[in-house]
């Protein structure tokens, strides 16, 4: 131990001398310096390039990108408005198979807030004629569950809804209007023929 001592492998720091343990000078190494100024370098170009080379501003940059997205949505939107144009509601509302799987995916998704029977809890009462969002209409009614309306607490579910349940659970839906279970919510929103 004391040979290790007396033969030290770097320059010898003077004052340095605690307790017997005397402090070294030893260089950083090589391949950690090269990794220092390299990161240097990279930092000078990097900030040269977006401050200097490239003049567009990042505002202009994410405002094209905006105009994208919502050209996009619209598209997607429309192509959603055509494709529940064509379903057939009376068709669901009379078939016993799509109203059971309309309500096996309410009690999945909506009577947490919505309550069993539709009579509101969190959610607004289904099951009267005062709508917040739509007309009661399956449009409407369709668009609420897929897109939602996150500001009030209702979450998109077009997602976690299984696509060939939509349908199903908007005629659900409209299927529970009229209905007056005990104990419902008191109307909110504006009263709909």
């Amino acid at each position: 131990m004391s040979d290790i001592k007396n033969k030290p492998n770097g320059d010898l720091i003077e004052g340095h001398d605690y307790d017997g343990i005397q402090e070294l000078d030893h260089p950083l190494p090589r391949w950690w310096l090269n990794l220092f100024y390299g990161t240097i370098i990279f930092s000078i170009i990097y900030v040269g390039y977006y401050e200097f080379y490239d003049t567009t501003p990042v505002s202009k940059k994410l405002e094209a990108t905006m105009i994208k997205i919502e050209n996009e949505k619209a598209k997607f939107d429309q192509e959603s408005l055509k494709a529940t144009a064509e379903i057939n509601v009376d068709d669901i509302l009379k078939d016993p198979k799509a109203l059971a799987l309309g309500a096996e995916s309410y009690q999945q998704v909506c009577a947490a807030c919505h309550a069993a029977k539709g009579e509101g809890l969190v959610g607004p009462n289904l099951t009267d004629k005062y709508w917040i969002h739509s007309k009661g209409d399956f449009q409407g009614i369709l668009s609420a569950i897929l897109k939602g309306f996150p500001d009030k607490g209702m979450p998109p579910w077009e997602t976690i809804v299984p696509k060939e349940r939509h349908a199903p659970l908007a005629a659900y839906v409209m299927s529970l209007q009229g209905s007056n279970p005990a104990n419902p919510k008191a109307p909110q929103g504006e009263l709909v023929n």
